[in-house]
C-alpha cells in the first residue's frame, strides 16, 4: 500500500515539474500581449512590449525557481 502511495506521489511530482516550461512560456506570452495592447492604446510601439516581455521573463523565472526549490529538497 505504501509503495502505491509513493508511486502516486512520484507521478504527481512529475506532473507538476513538467509544467515548469509552460510557466515560463505563458508568462512571456502574457507580458508580450499586455505590452502590445498598451502600445496600441498609447501608440508607443514597441516600448511597452519590450518592457512587459522582460517582466514576463522575470515572473516566469521566479515561478520556475520557486517550483524547483520546493521539489529540489
Amino acid at each position: 500500500m505504501e509503495d502505491k502511495q509513493n508511486r502516486n506521489r512520484q507521478y504527481a511530482d512529475m506532473a507538476r515539474l513538467s509544467s515548469v516550461g509552460i510557466f515560463l512560456v505563458v508568462s512571456v506570452a502574457i507580458g508580450y500581449f499586455a505590452g502590445a495592447a498598451i502600445d496600441r492604446h498609447f501608440h508607443t510601439a514597441p516600448a511597452f512590449s519590450i518592457v512587459f516581455i522582460f517582466l514576463g521573463i522575470g515572473a516566469g523565472l521566479l515561478n520556475v525557481f520557486r517550483t524547483l526549490r520546493k521539489y529540489g529538497s
